[in-house]
């Protein structure tokens, strides 16, 4: 069945196209639409969107603005409705606020926890991190707890102070149910660690959402990328920009040939000379 952009804004269609344990359709559709089409302007003409931005600015966000689209379109309207998001590596909770202002717009239930010793990093990998303890110090902590405050965002996002092995376990014990992981805190160990001990937490085909690995500064999140969501879950991307994207647990139900549509259609835009050279 042919696709246009308009569909990932109808979330009756999700998954569009199943295959490998992914919604190959829909992540075609974003990560195409952001880097060469115009789903970033189509997003940003939505006041919630617009709303949402804001938040982030306020706060200094350092997640660009095609990554911030991507959140939002997963958030509403492929992730589960009534789950919860885990935020790890929040900083100075520009993402956080984005998507608790989010959540909040539509009425959800639902809120972020957000992930960080907002003191800096922890200790890293000396071979495989770049980033050393202490980088990312400057979160004005107080600061964003006063604007949760302000712009009355208590029920819909959460802040979890201190290392993730210390804050992560109780959190679990409370059996929150998550639709969407937001990981963005760029070094190897703690990558792996945070997406092994939330797997109980997570609903059927939750979006795990990778800020950190295709960035020069993080081969040690590539490297968790790969030796555990790839080698060791045997899970393949649903996108690749401008996150990488898995869905854990996989989806169920392959179809590689609802493909077809897909491939005429981007062939159709090719031959009408618009596409941009790869």
């Amino acid at each position: 069945m042919p696709r246009n952009l308009e569909d990932l804004m109808d979330s009756t269609l999700y998954p569009m196209q199943v295959s490998a344990g992914r919604d190959i359709g829909a992540g075609h559709l974003r990560g195409w639409g952001l880097e060469y089409g115009d789903l970033r302007e189509r997003v940003g003409l939505d006041p919630m969107f617009q709303e949402a931005m804001q938040a982030a600015q306020d706060r200094g966000s350092l997640v660009v603005d095609h990554k911030l689209a991507n959140l939002y379109l997963i958030i509403r309207y492929a992730m589960d409705p009534a789950s919860d998001i885990f935020e790890f590596g929040s900083f100075s909770g520009g993402s956080a606020v984005f998507m608790a202002t989010l959540l909040k717009a539509l009425g959800r239930s639902g809120r972020v926890h957000a992930f960080d010793t907002f003191e800096g990093m922890p200790d890293t990998d000396v071979v495989r991190d770049l980033h050393k303890r202490g980088d990312f110090a400057d979160t004005r902590y107080r600061e964003l707890l006063e604007y949760i405050d302000e712009r009355q965002l208590g029920s819909h996002v959460t802040t979890v102070k201190g290392r993730f092995d210390q804050t992560l376990p109780s959190v679990i014990a409370a059996r929150p149910r998550v639709g969407l992981i937001h990981v963005d805190c760029d070094i190897y160990e703690p990558i792996k660690y945070v997406i092994r001990e939330s797997r109980p937490a997570l609903v059927a085909g939750c979006h795990v959402a990778f800020d950190d690995p295709l960035h020069g500064s993080c081969l040690g999140a590539f490297d968790a990328v790969q030796e555990l969501m790839i080698r060791e879950l045997a899970l393949t991307a649903e996108q690749a920009y401008p996150h990488m994207v898995f869905r854990l647990p996989a989806l169920r139900g392959d179809h590689p040939e609802a493909l077809t549509g897909l491939r005429a259609w981007w062939g159709r835009w090719r031959t009408a000379g618009r596409a941009a050279s790869i």
